[in-house]
C-alpha cells in the first residue's frame, strides 16, 4: 500500500477554522517523534489552559461513550481539629 505523505518529512503543520471559529493545528510526524511533539505542545499552555483542554479532551470521550455531559465531581470538605 503506497504512503500518500513522505513521513520521513520532519513535520507537515496545518491549520483548520471550523465553524466556531476555533483555529486548529494538526502536525503530521513520524510515530517515533509522537511523544516529543505531544509533550513539547503540553508544555507550552498555561496551567489554566491545560485544565480547559483537558475537560474538552474528557467531553469529547464521554460524548463518544453516548453521555451529554461531564458530571460534575464531588465537593469533598475536610474539617481539621486543633
Amino acid at each position: 500500500m503506497p504512503m500518500l505523505i513522505d513521513m520521513k518529512a520532519a513535520a507537515l503543520r496545518q491549520t483548520h477554522q471550523d465553524s466556531r471559529g476555533r483555529t486548529w493545528s494538526v502536525v503530521v510526524v513520524p510515530a517515533a517523534q509522537a511523544d516529543t511533539e505531544d509533550a513539547a505542545f503540553w508544555q507550552t499552555l498555561t496551567p489554566e489552559q491545560r485544565v480547559v483542554a483537558v475537560h474538552g479532551c474528557l467531553e469529547s470521550a464521554l460524548k463518544a461513550q453516548g453521555k451529554t455531559r461531564v458530571p460534575r465531581l464531588r465537593r469533598i470538605a475536610r474539617v481539621v481539629k486543633r
